[in-house]
């Protein structure tokens, strides 16, 4: 049976109104939101965060050469044919041409990928000799390490062998109206300046200084003693080929005005510089004169030679050159190249942080780093650059990081060729590592991969070396003594610790062998919505 059409619309209308639901509103149609769900949001770790280790690092160390003590607070300057260096970074990949060196005495540093040749880094340190070092970046890394160990090593200025004096004159113009005299002489070091009346002090530019207060500074080194090397900027036979130049004898000249620094004279000036009684020259002979520009990092030779004159009553030697300009000076011969560079060769056991090597004499010094029982200090090819003679001898001496001696020459040897030495040590020691327990700052419960960080560790104010990653976090720390403290560093590759900055320093006071050794490292992580969520 059919129902009628009354029947049917009232059926409509209640349909509506349970579909609907209730409301209160007027107008019978407001509809009620789904809830808000708020958004779910988590601490991560930043993506740029670095897990690995570069194949290659470069650990440098500013020491005093005497004690192997940091120099806190030393100046490092890098250069390339006297232009800031721009083939170097530091471990985050950010460009690096200067550096203030940290408490721990050590940075860390890395080329660019395809740098090849040398750079040179300038150091300096108040109360120590400035120094030139060059840094070869085609050097490679021994077995199973990453490290390219560098030392660079200062005197200070009061050291043995080194004689320093300076006045101070008061000039009306750029011209001199009297005589400038400074004579350095100390136990067999001297060397004397005069700036003769009517002399026109010039800066580097060669525009005349406008006067004031002039200040002469003279430094002369014995060069019968190894600290006169241990003072020649490095690099003076970058250019040698066949021959290359030994050093008879030194002098460091600077003057300035206010803080100009005076660097020519019209007309030039004379130098003289006492060369000891064994140096083998006699009177009337001529030296070659070189110059290094401390601007620069570059040495160049001088058109005017040195001539030598008749011997004192002492036996030592007058040498004077003229010049018109002033900055480091060495006097010497041309000698035959060695031909076959140096080679170490270690007779007993090698501790396992490895041992420095230094080599001194009279004409420069050399410093290298060895873990292998044969360690070719200087390669053939290399003996020109690093100016070996055929006859050349050199104070030898091992010693490791932490300053212990572990073969000292005490007086010169011959080292072109191969040298056999006999190594050994009192110190016992024994290997440990530590871990970097990486936090997020914000969310303690998650911890980022800190393996690509770079760890160093230091005894007491001594010098550096690179830990080894070995994975999960942990660095491997080799030779370390019992009952000794140790400072371990480490900078965080592709983020920032908590507060700024990408190192973060631990000291372990009285470290055993049994001791597990832990940092936190609390670094700025990243807040970040969770999606696909339901």
């Amino acid at each position: 049976m059919f129902t009628n059409r009354k029947t049917l619309l009232a059926m409509s209308v209640a349909s509506v109104f349970a579909l609907s639901g209730c409301s209160s509103d007027d107008d019978k149609n407001e509809v009620v939101p789904d809830p808000v769900v708020p958004p779910v949001t988590e601490i991560v770790p930043p993506d740029t965060i670095v897990t690995e280790q570069p194949a290659k690092v470069f650990s440098a160390n500013v020491i005093d050469l005497s004690n192997a003590d940091v120099l806190e607070g030393a100046m490092v300057t890098f250069l390339v044919d006297g232009e800031a260096a721009t083939n170097l970074t530091d471990v985050n990949g950010e460009d690096l041409n200067m550096v203030t060196v940290d408490d721990t005495g050590n940075f860390t540093f890395l080329s660019k990928e395809g740098a090849t040749g040398a750079v040179t880094a300038q150091v300096t340190f108040d109360g120590y000799i400035s120094k030139s070092f060059v840094v070869d970046l085609d050097a490679e890394v021994e077995e199973d390490t990453n490290e390219i160990a560098l030392q660079f090593a200062l005197i200070a200025a009061e050291s043995e062998g080194l004689a320093q004096a300076s006045t101070e004159v008061e000039v009306a113009s750029a011209t001199t109206t009297e005589a400038i005299e400074v004579k350095a002489d100390k136990e067999g070091a001297k060397s004397d300046v005069t700036i003769p009346a009517g002399t026109t002090l010039k800066d580097a530019n060669g525009d005349a200084i406008s006067g004031g207060t002039v200040k002469l500074n003279v430094l002369a080194a014995d060069s019968s003693n190894t600290n006169a090397g241990v003072i020649i900027p490095e690099g003076l036979n970058a250019d040698s080929t066949t021959t290359v130049k030994t050093s008879l004898g030194v002098t460091d000249i600077t003057m300035s005005a206010g803080e100009t620094k005076i660097k020519q004279f019209d007309p030039a000036i004379n130098v003289s510089v006492t060369l000891p009684a064994d140096s083998g020259v006699a009177e009337g002979d001529s030296l070659v004169v070189s110059s290094h520009d401390e601007t620069t990092g570059k040495w160049q030779e001088e058109q005017n030679t040195a001539t030598v004159g008749a011997a004192n009553a002492d036996g030592t030697f007058p040498a004077t050159f003229d010049t018109s300009h002033l900055t480091f000076f060495t006097l010497g011969k041309k000698v035959e190249l060695c031909s076959a560079g140096i080679t170490l060769k270690l007779v007993g056991t090698i501790p396992a942080r490895g041992l420095a090597i230094e080599l001194s004499s009279t004409d420069g010094t050399i410093g290298s780093y060895t873990r292998k029982e044969i360690k070719q200090v200087i390669p053939a090819s290399s003996a020109a650059r690093y100016g070996i003679s055929k006859d050349a001898t050199a104070k030898v001496r091992l010693y490791d990081y932490s300053g212990n001696v572990w073969y000292n020459s005490e007086t010169e040897i011959p080292v072109c060729g191969e040298i056999e030495v006999n190594i050994g040590s009192t110190v016992e020691t024994f290997d440990n590592s530590v871990t970097l327990n990486g936090v997020c700052a914000a969310d303690n419960t998650v911890n980022p991969d800190l393996s690509g960080s770079i760890v160093t560790y230091a005894k007491d104010g001594k010098a550096a070396s690179l830990a080894q990653a070995q994975g999960d976090s942990t660095f491997n720390l080799t030779g370390l003594e019992a009952g000794a403290t140790y400072k371990v560093r480490a900078t965080i590759r592709g983020a920032k610790v908590d507060g700024g900055g990408q190192s973060q320093s631990f000291t372990f006071a009285n470290v055993q062998s049994t001791d597990t050794l832990t940092g936190q490292v609390a670094i700025e992580c990243e807040e970040r919505e969770v999606t696909g969520t339901n």
